[in-house]
């Protein structure tokens, strides 16, 4: 299924300043700056073709080797279409640190090494 509406590859939001908008994550403005769904949800459905009311699933979060910071990717259905969203942290890692749109990727050219979401079954 084809998805026009949809921007995929490298991710470059004008405007965006990571610094001044850690900053205001630091004072409690745009908190959803803090977690990779809901910062795939908001720049996804603002600036990216993507929906606030598509399925956004947290797929995986680890360190990328090559620059140290904390990668996370994202799995969104979009109609009959789906994504990976990778996103990293630009200025701070960890909690406290903002998320930043770095890639979209339909599914279908994806690479095969991203897992399906865990789910822990107690």
């Amino acid at each position: 299924m084809d998805c026009p509406e949809v921007v995929t590859g490298r991710v470059e939001i004008p405007g965006e300043d990571y610094e001044r908008i850690q900053r205001a994550a630091d004072r409690g403005v745009n908190r959803w700056r803090l977690d990779p769904v809901q910062t795939a949800r908001v720049v996804g459905s603002t600036h990216l073709g993507l929906r606030p009311d598509d399925t956004y699933e947290f797929v995986e979060q680890y360190i990328d080797a090559g620059s140290g910071l904390q990668q996370a990717v994202v799995r969104v259905q979009h109609g009959p279409c789906s994504y990976l969203v990778e996103l990293y942290q630009p200025e701070r890692q960890g909690p406290s640190g903002i998320w930043v749109v770095q890639t979209v990727t339909p599914i279908e050219s994806a690479p095969s090494t991203y897992p399906t979401p865990f789910v822990q079954r107690w």
